[in-house]
């Protein structure tokens, strides 16, 4: 188990250098304004994941493999943009994997993870494996619910006239309308979104009515 957490301690190290030298200005449009930190990100993923999968308490989730494909999901931004971002970091995740002793079977496997994460038409279907439903579902519990709010907040606070309204509009526009589309899958993941849509739709109640926009 040291041995296990050592080498993770390793990614995490080798994730952080790669994802702290490329330019942040790369990837979604809407974040590029405040430099978002993709490695940060990559850590409440993970912080996520441990707790869907501690919840889940499914012997047959291949935890390890789960593991290391959220620690590389987003590596590829180090050199590849939204679009496509998947592959590369898969593909420095392969690279990384063969030179060290993990099985061909294993790094398939955690390369599909990697590959397939931003697929979310994934989510519902059935021979879907759990290990990627995990995945997308610990993704999309990041940058939602209060962080959601507080992201909308910082991006439109980058526009060239920021206000209440527009704060508003981007929230309508984004976090609002990313939380009524999505559905989860696990029990876990349910309830973490059902608590995090029940903030945002409160939040956005008041908001309205401080705005003189609703009675």
């Amino acid at each position: 188990m040291e041995q296990i957490m050592k080498q993770h301690r390793k990614m995490f190290q080798y994730v952080e250098e790669m994802l702290y030298s490329y330019d942040r200005r790369k990837g979604d449009k809407s974040k590029n304004k405040i430099e978002y930190d993709r490695y940060a990100h990559t850590l409440r993923v993970y912080q996520w994941m441990l707790r869907i999968t501690r919840e889940l308490k499914d012997d047959s989730l291949d935890v390890e493999s789960l593991k290391i494909a959220t620690i590389f999901h987003d590596v590829g931004y180090a050199v590849q943009g939204d679009e496509g971002h998947a592959k590369e970091s898969a593909a420095i995740c392969r690279d990384y994997l063969e030179r060290r002793p993990y099985t061909p079977e294993q790094i398939d496997f955690i390369c599909y993870l990697i590959l397939e994460h931003p697929n979310k038409r994934l989510l519902h279907e059935k021979t879907t494996p759990l290990e990627l439903v995990v995945l997308m579902e610990a993704d999309m519990l990041d940058d939602t619910g209060a962080m959601g709010i507080v992201l909308d907040s910082w991006i439109t606070s980058k526009e060239e006239n920021p206000s209440f309204n527009e704060v508003c509009r981007h929230f309508e526009k984004y976090t609002y309308r990313h939380m009524k589309q999505m559905d989860f899958v696990t029990a876990p993941g349910k309830r973490f979104w059902h608590e995090k849509r029940t903030l945002v739709y409160e939040f956005l109640r008041q908001y309205r009515r401080d705005l003189g926009l609703m009675d």
